[in-house]
Parts: C-alpha cells; sequence; structure tokens
C-alpha cells in the first residue's frame, strides 16, 4: 500500500472502530493508543526518508494531475505529521491517567481521531478544494469537542469560535472560486506554475492577500484571534493540549505552503504585510497573557503571541526565516502542549489553576517545578532551551533585512512573556502560605506530571540537539520554496504513486 494514504486512514479507521466498540474500557483504551504508536512511528519514518530527497504522491482514484486529487508528502508535510501524532499520543495518555473509563465519554476519543484525521489530511493535500475538506473535518470535530463536556457557561465561549471560523470557511471557498477563475486549476504544483508566469498580475496579489486572512484567521493572528483565548480554556486539559499545539499550527502550516510552494514569491506587499500582523500578534498576544490571572488564560494569549514569531518569520521571506519559522513550529508545539499539561497536573494537585488561590506546589512536587520552569524558559527563549535557537534565527534574518522596530517587538514580546511565565512560578509554586492546600493523596498527578515530564524531555532534546533540527527543517524550507521541484514530483507521479527520488 501507498504509505502517503496511511496517516489520513489510520486515524479515520480507529475512530470509526472506537466509535462502533459502544461503552468505552479497557481494551477501547489499548487500541487507541496501540493505533496512535504505530502512527507515530509511521510519521517518524516519513520523516527519515523525505529528509533523504524523496516524495510520497498519490493520485487517488488513478486520476492523472492535475485533475484528481493529490495527496504530497515532502519533508514540511512529514514534520508535521510527526508532531500532530506525537502530540495527540501524549494527549490521549494524559487522558487516559486523568480519567477513569468508567467516566470517560463515549465520544472524546472517536472525535480526537477524527480531529486527528482532518489535520493530516490538511497538512497531505495537493490541491486547495481538498484542503478545504481537510478543514471541515478538522473543524466539526473540534466544534464538537469544544462542546462535548461542556457546561452552558463554556458552551456560550464557544460562540464565537464557531462563528468566526464559519466565516473563515466561506471566505475559502471564496478564495477558491478566485483561485480557479485565474488559474482553471485548483492542484497546488499546477498553480505553481500558471501563477509564475502572472506574477504582475493585481489578481494574483488579490488572492494572496485574501488567502492570508482566511489562513491567518485559522492561525490566529491579529486582529483575526479574540475567538482562541476565551475558548481553548474551557476544554479538558489534554484536548486543551492538543488544540494548543496543532490547531493553530494548521493555519502556520497552510500559509508556509501557499506563499512558499504555491503563489509567487513575489509578492512584497503581502509578505510585508504578514510581518506587520506578526508584529502585532506578538505584542497584543503577551499583553493578553499578562492581563489573565489563572494558567489556562495566559498560556492561551501565549499561542497568540509565540504565533507572531512564526508568521514574522514568513513574513520575513527568506530559505532561512523558513527554516526558523519550521524549527520554532517544532519548538513551539512541543512546548506548549506540555505546559498545559502541567498546567493541568497543578489544577489536580491545588483544585485551581486560579493563581490567587495556588501555591505549596515546590515544597510537595519539585520535580513538577523542574519541568515547569524548562518549559516556560523555553517558551520565553532563553539559551539553550529549544526556544532560543528558533527565536536568535528570526533576530538574526531580521537585522539582516532592516526589519529593526520587528525585532524589538519580538524581544519585547520574549521579555514580557519571561515576566508573564514567573508570575505563574511564585504564585502556584515558589508561593506557599499553609492554607494552601495540596491534594496528594490523589495520585493521579503522578501518572499525570510523567506524560508532562516525557514531553519535556523530547523538548530538552530538541535545545540541545539544535543543530540537527535545524539541518531538518532548512531541508525542508528549501524544498517548500522549490516550486518547479515541487510540481516535477507531482507530474512525474502521474497514475503511478509512490515515493519519489529526488
Amino acid at each position: 500500500m501507498n504509505p502517503t494514504i496511511l496517516p489520513i486512514l489510520l486515524p479515520l479507521l480507529t475512530a470509526l472502530l472506537v466509535l462502533f466498540w459502544g461503552k468505552p474500557g479497557r481494551p477501547r483504551r489499548v487500541l487507541v493508543a496501540g493505533s496512535g504508536i504505530v502512527q507515530l512511528a509511521l510519521a517518524l519514518w516519513l520523516v527519515a526518508r523525505s529528509c533523504t530527497g524523496e516524495s510520497f504522491v498519490l493520485t487517488l482514484g488513478n486520476w492523472s494531475a492535475p485533475f484528481g486529487i493529490v495527496l504530497v508528502i515532502d519533508p514540511l508535510a512529514a514534520i508535521m505529521l510527526a508532531l500532530s501524532t506525537f502530540t495527540a499520543l501524549a494527549s490521549i495518555l494524559y487522558g487516559y491517567a486523568e480519567l477513569s473509563f468508567r467516566v470517560e465519554h463515549p465520544l472524546r476519543l472517536p472525535l480526537t481521531q477524527f480531529l486527528l484525521a482532518g489535520i493530516n489530511l490538511a497538512f497531505c493535500t495537493g490541491d486547495l478544494f481538498n484542503l478545504f475538506v481537510a478543514f471541515e473535518i478538522m473543524l466539526i470535530a473540534s466544534y464538537a469537542l469544544l462542546t462535548l463536556e461542556a457546561d452552558d457557561w463554556d458552551v456560550k465561549q464557544a460562540f464565537p469560535y464557531l462563528a468566526v471560523n464559519l466565516v473563515g470557511s466561506t471566505l475559502f471557498l471564496c478564495a477558491a472560486g478566485l483561485a480557479y477563475t485565474l488559474f482553471g486549476t485548483l492542484n497546488f504544483a499546477d498553480i505553481a506554475m500558471r501563477a509564475s508566469v502572472m506574477a504582475d498580475d493585481p489578481r494574483v496579489l488579490a488572492l494572496g492577500l485574501l488567502l492570508l486572512v482566511v489562513f491567518g484567521i485559522k492561525a490566529g493572528i491579529f486582529p483575526l484571534y479574540y475567538w482562541l483565548p476565551n475558548s481553548y480554556p474551557t476544554l479538558p486539559i489534554p484536548l486543551a493540549a492538543l488544540y494548543a499545539g496543532m490547531l493553530t499550527k494548521v493555519g502556520v502550516y497552510v500559509l508556509l505552503r501557499v506563499f512558499g510552494t504555491v503563489l509567487p514569491h513575489s509578492l512584497e506587499p503581502a509578505h510585508q504585510l504578514l510581518a506587520w500582523l506578526a508584529g502585532a500578534t506578538m505584542i497584543f498576544g503577551v499583553l493578553g497573557a499578562i492581563s489573565r490571572n489563572f494558567i489556562r488564560g495566559i498560556l492561551a494569549y501565549h499561542i497568540l503571541s509565540q504565533i507572531g514569531f512564526m508568521v514574522l518569520a514568513i513574513g520575513l521571506f527568506t530559505p532561512l526565516s523558513f527554516a526558523a519559522c519550521i524549527f520554532y513550529v517544532i519548538h513551539h508545539i512541543i512546548v506548549k502542549s506540555s505546559l498545559f499539561l502541567i498546567g493541568g497536573v497543578g489544577l489536580c494537585l491545588n483544585r485551581t489553576d486560579n493563581l490567587d488561590r495556588m501555591g505549596n506546589l515546590w515544597r510537595h512536587a519539585p520535580w513538577l517545578g523542574v519541568v515547569f520552569l524548562c518549559q516556560a524558559l523555553s517558551l520565553a527563549g532563553l539559551p539553550p532551551l529549544s526556544g532560543f535557537w528558533g527565536k536568535y534565527a528570526i533576530v538574526v534574518v531580521g537585522l539582516e533585512k532592516g526589519a529593526y522596530v520587528l525585532v524589538a517587538a519580538s524581544l519585547v514580546a520574549s521579555i514580557l512573556t519571561l515576566f508573564s511565565m514567573l508570575k505563574i512560578w511564585n504564585s502556584a509554586f515558589w508561593n506557599s502560605p499553609d492554607e494552601r492546600e495540596v491534594c496528594l493523596w490523589d495520585l493521579r498527578w503522578v501518572k499525570l506530571c510523567r506524560v508532562a515530564a516525557g514531553m519535556t524531555v523530547v523538548s530538552l532534546g530538541i535545545g540541545l540537539g539544535a543543530e540537527g533540527v535545524f539541518r531538518v527543517a532548512q531541508e525542508a524550507a528549501v524544498r517548500a520554496l522549490d516550486q518547479e521541484g515541487y510540481a516535477r514530483v507531482v507530474f512525474s507521479r502521474i497514475g503511478k504513486g509512490g515515493a519519489t527520488p529526488p
């Protein structure tokens, strides 16, 4: 079987099996965890193969590109698949430790697998309309999960999430129609070849700006992000970690793909707009984090602030800045997801994540404090942790291109990030009034901490092995920017499928 379809097929089959399994139980959980391990192993294999020069292409139904649906896995897509499967597996294992199967909602696991299938399809697809389908699968599953275990107040917080994403989907269809009008195709490779000779056409720039709005909504770019900070904290902790790690990064991935692989590289106004919106996203996101006083709210705003760094790297638009963006995505998905999980352990111990009512965690759970501090300092960008290297590369490119204001904004955002994370540290870990209860008798926190610690070890490995990880990111960036190479790979596999040699 062509491995290109497996990252989509495996979670779909798992979701269907679990959906019709019936009542939650241990065998059901073992099935999902086993599927998650297989999916992660497959994704890592795809990363290893794609970074040696191979690309995996599948023309569904044996319809020739650009007329049929094409799935393409290059290094960038493979990296994102590895990150999505790893984060989903960590989220699932954390959920197992958090709740007994006797009280688990029967739809949580199948909906999580449907969500993962939509995410993976977005990474693998090679045409614009199939990308729309992937987004709809992902969004329908995310709507269901957002309200599945919510009370009346939490459901109200989901309304902006639903409304804004519906607007984004409508604009997406408009953008697809405009693209088809301009190029007569929705295939990425075909658009890239046709758009290259239409680079001076103002309609191509208009399409780029419209796609910027669509995927800016998905990524959470200023001023389109207000739906996110109030909705994510309403989710159960493992789902919040998965959403925080992956959903906005799908938007970042598509921005990389569209502006790097599909549209002409000469769309300077769109790139500059991306860069300046990124600066605003960094500043307003971190200010929102400072204003919050509970862990999930602080971390939710930090998603936005860190998205600003990634989008700034895309806007600077050089091979090095693309590599920096990919490295930063790798770092951020692991760190942000683990911080939500660590916050969940604190919630389990203190029975709240309101900083005014937390404390004594360092005294009773010092290992949790060590894990939190590693990830908090990484998020702020302190060396030699993983967050430093991506920010350093972005700053270097920004200085080379004379974007001094945006570089200054990134440094200010980093300092304020450190300030807000130290606020959590001082209140939850360092503050130790005697009246703050720590529920050590609830032994769930030990298992929960193991999952978070495992993600922290991976994050530390990324930071300490930054040179190797950055080489992989550079390979992904070079291949993502090589429009002719991408088209050659897609059209050389017409009617064949399988792996394409370099």
